[in-house]
């Protein structure tokens, strides 16, 4: 049991160490942190020494200060109970001290018994105080997990030049209107291994142990130096970190520090490294994302100026045009590659595919390595439309793109690409075979979970498409975001159960995936120009 510590005070000596030792004689549980004289003392030796108690046990009739006055000092700034002794019994006193928030009232001499039972009710008392904040604490602590879960998650689901009008408010309902500072990192792999079961297993463990030491690391600085964060995992490789921008001229150091000792520990304490791309200030959703690209791409820079690195947004130069001596050569190895494809000779492939990365190798600028990898992408995926006739092009485009993202050396590029290219006419066939009709699809899998958490990734996966191309192909498809027909659908079901239930607006909310009332009818009305109260009178008056 948690000791339940006590403060004692008296202005005669006698008397004070006569309450000490019969305080101590009711057992381990009660521990005697401070005996004072009066009540200055007291207010003096808690600040000094930084006291925090349990019960204060008080004679009423002190120089400097009163026990009453020190007990109406002393609840302003904290809680604790209270047992005032006094020499006369006095039923008025008494009204006063109880109006001043005392436990109990002993009167001199104070006996033993007494003193036992008023100490046993004061510690039943304390005990359900600490029961009643442990729970409120709990409570808080789950609250704030929640909403943590919700903002990452929130974060993590934002689409480049595809969020809707829900995305914008939940922006300033979850941040703020602050500052803050975009980080990625990207695991490298930088061990020259071919893909096998064993390597992505102990791939996984160990980005996993990155991952871990990261939130650990983090959760030491942050507390220290009381900074906001939001860190999410995009894929096995990419790692997010949202930070908030405190008004602080060290704060940018510190980043810098920070990153450094972090990358050093996971280069010593395992066999792989993490290159780390900082982004600028930003302050609103569109900054958020136009960060985000840009990150993605300057850390492309690595393939170039090697792992383990921090690259930082506002220090890099703009890129100029490259030197263009190299692009008629790439190109030839490109229609080369296409000639192989067309007729099935995989020796030719991959050597074409050998010369072509021979030629990308010369290349000094990471923006112009990275559209050369697009370029082939393009080429090979136009060239299997003509050929096939088949409209699903984009998946197989960014697919290849994102082979860019995750890989830190010319020679996992090489085994990706090589194995990309040489299953591309399988993968059409498949695509053709399972992807029927897939904004049908889509849109049947909204209307039958619109209670449940709903995610782009969920959506993709019914109609086997990665959530990007799915993101695009949806609104070239049918004119809006998939963000804002998920809002839509959900609304308009909204308005059905206004019209035709008596539920309340709560059990709409959450029926249809809304746990805020409060948002979802701020939404509500952006979308209808009434509240779902209002909504719900003007049907009925119709």
């Amino acid at each position: 049991m948690e000791k339940l510590k006590v403060i004692v005070v008296d202005d005669e000596p006698r008397i004070l160490k006569r309450m000490i030792r019969m305080v101590e004689e009711q057992g381990e549980v009660w521990e005697i942190i401070g005996a004072f004289s009066d009540g200055k003392e007291v207010m003096e030796g808690i600040e000094e020494q930084s006291l925090t108690f349990d019960l204060l046990l008080t004679d009423v009739q002190m120089p400097e200060i009163t026990g009453l006055q020190l007990i109406n000092q002393l609840k302003d700034k904290m809680s604790f109970e209270s047992i005032i002794i006094s020499g006369f019994d006095d039923f008025i006193f008494l009204q006063s001290a109880i109006k001043e928030g005392v436990s109990n009232y002993l009167l001199k001499p104070v006996h033993r018994d007494q003193l036992k039972e008023v100490l046993q009710q004061t510690q039943k008392k304390i005990e359900a105080k600490r029961i009643e904040e442990n729970e409120k604490q709990k409570l808080q602590r789950k609250a704030k997990e929640l909403d943590y879960t919700k903002q990452v998650y929130y974060l993590s689901q934002l689409q480049e030049k595809d969020f809707s009008t829900e995305d914008k408010l939940k922006w300033h309902q979850f941040l703020g209107n602050g500052s803050f500072r975009l980080l990625y990192f990207s695991i490298d792999q930088n061990i020259k291994k071919t893909w096998s079961d064993n390597y992505s297993a102990w791939l996984k463990q160990a980005n996993e142990d990155i991952l871990s030491s990261l939130k650990n690391a983090l959760e030491e600085w942050s507390s220290s130096s009381h900074i906001r964060n939001w860190l999410w995992r995009d894929d096995l490789f990419s790692i997010w970190l949202l930070i908030e921008q405190k008004e602080n001229d060290q704060l940018h150091t510190e980043t810098e520090a920070f990153l450094d000792f972090w990358k050093e520990n996971v280069r010593h304490g395992s066999k792989n490294t993490v290159t780390i791309a900082v982004g600028k200030d930003i302050t609103s959703i569109v900054e958020f994302l136009d960060n985000r690209k840009k990150l993605e791409n300057i850390m492309q820079n690595r393939m170039i100026y090697g792992c383990n690195k921090v690259f930082w947004l506002e220090q890099l130069p703009e890129t100029n045009e490259e030197s263009k001596k190299h692009s008629s050569e790439i190109i030839k190895s490109i229609q080369q590659l296409l000639f192989s494809l067309e007729n099935e000779e995989k020796k030719e492939v991959i050597v074409f595919l050998d010369e072509y990365f021979n030629k990308l190798q010369l290349i000094r600028s990471a923006s112009i390595l990275e559209e050369a990898v697009q370029l082939l992408g393009i080429r090979i995926v136009n060239r299997w439309v003509e050929l096939e006739g088949f409209g699903e092009e984009r998946i197989l485009f960014r697919e290849v793109i994102s082979l860019t993202k995750n890989t830190s050396n010319f020679y996992q590029l090489k085994d990706k690409i090589k194995s990309w290219v040489l299953s591309v006419m399988e993968r059409i066939q498949e695509a053709k075979r399972t992807n029927k009709n897939p904004i049908q699809k889509a849109k049947d899998y909204i209307q039958a979970h619109l209670g449940e958490s709903i995610t782009i990734k969920l959506i993709a996966q019914q109609v086997y498409m990665s959530p990007t191309y799915f993101s695009v192909y949806f609104k070239e498809q049918t004119g809006e975001t998939i963000l804002d027909y998920i809002t839509k659908t959900r609304l308009k079901k909204a308005t059905e159960l206004l019209e035709t239930t008596d539920l309340k607006i709560y059990d709409i909310a959450v029926q249809l995936g809304y746990q805020d009332t409060k948002y979802f009818s701020r939404l509500f009305r952006q979308w209808y120009g009434y509240t779902p109260s209002q909504y719900r009178e003007a049907h009925l008056r119709r």
